[in-house]
C-alpha cells in the first residue's frame, strides 16, 4: 500500500493506494496555518489499520513556495568574465529579498562559452578568499554558477573542491545540477535552491514526525515540479525542483485517473484555474518559472495558462448564475487556447472547484484527490541536461549516451532501485543561435523504489 498526501493552500488531501492502483480510502481536511498541523489532521482521518500497511509515502506540497520568509542566507559565487553591475548576481531581485538571501556575493574569473571554449582560467585563489569571507560571516550555504557550466560542468566542480577545502561542511548547490542554459536564470535557481535547503529539511522533519505519530515509518518521497517523485534526501539537496509540485501532480493524477496518456487538464483551485497538457503521460514543460519576488528561475515547470475567478464559497448554488456563466465561458476560451498543443485530446477537470464545469470526466472524489493520487502512484524521476558540441551523428550519440548515464545515476540517487532504473525520454535539438554542431540534450530517467521494484 502507498500513501499519497497533497498539502495544498486550501485543502490537504490523503489517499491510500493499493498495489493494483485502486483507492483503499481517502481523506480531505482544510489546510491549517502550520504545515505539520495539516498533516496531523489528514492522517488522523485515515483508518489506523490501513496506515499500518503503508510501504511508501509520497508528498506534494506548495509549502516551500508559500513561505518566502524562510529563505536562508547564501554565499553566491559566479564564475565568469566581469559584467555591468546591472547584470551582476541578484541584480533585479527585490531589495529586501536580495538583502536577506545574498549574504556574500562575488564574481571571479573563469567560465566557458556555450560552445565549450574556456574564457579564462579559474581564479582559484579568489574562490578560496570568497569562501573564507563567507565562513567569517557564518554562511555555509553556497550557490556556484559558472558561465558555460551546461557545457563544461567541471568548472563548477573545481570551485566546489576549493570551497570544501576552505570551509569543511559547506553545503554547495551547483548550477549544472539545477538550471538550464541562461546564465542569470540558472544562477537565480541555484541561489534559491541553496536558500531553501533549511526549509526543505524542516518540511522533511515535520512530515516524518506526523507520519511517526500514526505509526508510519515507510520511505518518504516528494513530488517534482515536472511530475514523478524523489527521495526525502534528494529533496533536501534540490528543493527548488520540488517547490511547485502540486500543479504537476494534479495534471498527471487527473490523466492517470482517466486512464489516458493525452489530455488537457484543468486544475481548479478556489480562486484560480490552471490549465496544462499531458502528452504520452508526461507534462508539457517550459524551462523557467517565477520564483520568490517574481524573479525568473531557470528550472523546468509545467507549461500552464491561468485564469482567476470567484468560486463564492464552493458550490454552484452559491454562485450567481451570470457569474457562473461568465466563468464557464472564460474557462472554455482558456481550454481552446491550450488545446492547440494537443489537438483532439480529452478535457479533464480536477481540483476542489471542478464542480464549476457542467460536464466532467472524473468523479468528485477523484477530482479532489488527483494530486495526492499522483504523489502516491508515480515513479521516481530525475533528469540530466547538457549543451554539447558534436560534429556528427556518431559523436552526438556518444554525448547522448553520456547524458543518459548521468540521468540514470541521478534517478538512483533520487531513490530508485538500480535494477529498476531506465530511460524514460530523450530529447535533443540544435541550439538555433549558435554555430552548427551545438546541441541541447535532455534525458529523463525513471524507476521504482525499494520493495516497489521487487
Amino acid at each position: 500500500m502507498r500513501l499519497g498526501v497533497d498539502v495544498g493552500r486550501c485543502t490537504t488531501v490523503a489517499v491510500l493506494v493499493r498495489s493494483d492502483g485502486t483507492i483503499a480510502d481517502h481523506a480531505v481536511v482544510a489546510t491549517r496555518a502550520a504545515y505539520g498541523s495539516s498533516l496531523d489532521a489528514v492522517l488522523g482521518s485515515l483508518p489506523r489499520p490501513l496506515l499500518g500497511s503503508v510501504a511508501a509515502v509520497g508528498v506534494t506540497t506548495a509549502e516551500l513556495s508559500a513561505r518566502p520568509t524562510g529563505l536562508a542566507g547564501v554565499a553566491a559565487l559566479r564564475i565568469s568574465p566581469p559584467c555591468h553591475p546591472a547584470l551582476a548576481p541578484l541584480a533585479g531581485w527585490p531589495e529586501a529579498l536580495a538583502g536577506a538571501v545574498g549574504s556574500v556575493v562575488a564574481i571571479v574569473d573563469g567560465g566557458a562559452s556555450l560552445t565549450g571554449l574556456h574564457l579564462e582560467p579559474l581564479a582559484r585563489d579568489d574562490v578560496a578568499r570568497f569562501a573564507a569571507r563567507a565562513a567569517e560571516q557564518g554562511v555555509t550555504a553556497f550557490a556556484v554558477t559558472a558561465a558555460g557550466a551546461v557545457t563544461r560542468p567541471e568548472i563548477e566542480a573545481a570551485a566546489a573542491e576549493i570551497i570544501v577545502e576552505t570551509v569543511p561542511g559547506a553545503r554547495i548547490s551547483l548550477s549544472r545540477d539545477i538550471g538550464r542554459i541562461g546564465l542569470r536564470e540558472r544562477e537565480n535557481a541555484t541561489v534559491v535552491n541553496a536558500a531553501l535547503r533549511d526549509e526543505a529539511t524542516r518540511v522533511v522533519d515535520e512530515t516524518r514526525r506526523s507520519l511517526a505519530a500514526v505509526g508510519v515509518a515507510a520511505p518518504l518521497f516528494f513530488g517534482r515540479n515536472t511530475g514523478g517523485r524523489v527521495s526525502a534526501e534528494y529533496f533536501r539537496r534540490f528543493p527548488v525542483i520540488a517547490s511547485h509540485s502540486t500543479t504537476a501532480a494534479a495534471l498527471r493524477g487527473a490523466a492517470r485517473y482517466a486512464a489516458t496518456q493525452r489530455a488537457v487538464v484543468l486544475d481548479m483551485a478556489a480562486e484560480q484555474v490552471r490549465c496544462g497538457t499531458v502528452d504520452d503521460s508526461e507534462i508539457t514543460v517550459r524551462d523557467s518559472r517565477p520564483g520568490p519576488g517574481g524573479i525568473r528561475l531557470g528550472v523546468d515547470a509545467p507549461e500552464i495558462e491561468t485564469l482567476s475567478f470567484d468560486s463564492r464559497g464552493g458550490s454552484a448554488a452559491a454562485v450567481p448564475a451570470e457569474l457562473l456563466r461568465q466563468a464557464r465561458e472564460d474557462i472554455g476560451r482558456l481550454v481552446a487556447r491550450v488545446r492547440e498543443r494537443t489537438p483532439g485530446a480529452p478535457v479533464i477537470a480536477a481540483g476542489g472547484a471542478a464542480w464549476m464545469l457542467p460536464e466532467t470526466t472524473l468523479e468528485p472524489w477523484q477530482q479532489q484527490t488527483a494530486a495526492a493520487y499522483e504523489a502516491a502512484a508515480s515513479d521516481i524521476a530525475a533528469e540530466a541536461a547538457q549543451v554539447a558540441v558534436a560534429g556528427g551523428r556518431i559523436e552526438l550519440e556518444r554525448v547522448v549516451e553520456s547524458v543518459s548515464g548521468r540521468a540514470l545515476a541521478a534517478v538512483i540517487a533520487a531513490g530508485a532501485k538500480p535494477v529498476s532504473a531506465r530511460i524514460g525520454s530523450v530529447a535533443h535539438a540544435p541550439v538555433s543561435y549558435l554555430p552548427g554542431g551545438v546541441h541541447r540534450i535532455r534525458v529523463r530517467a525513471v524507476g521504482t523504489a525499494g520493495e516497489e521494484a521487487e
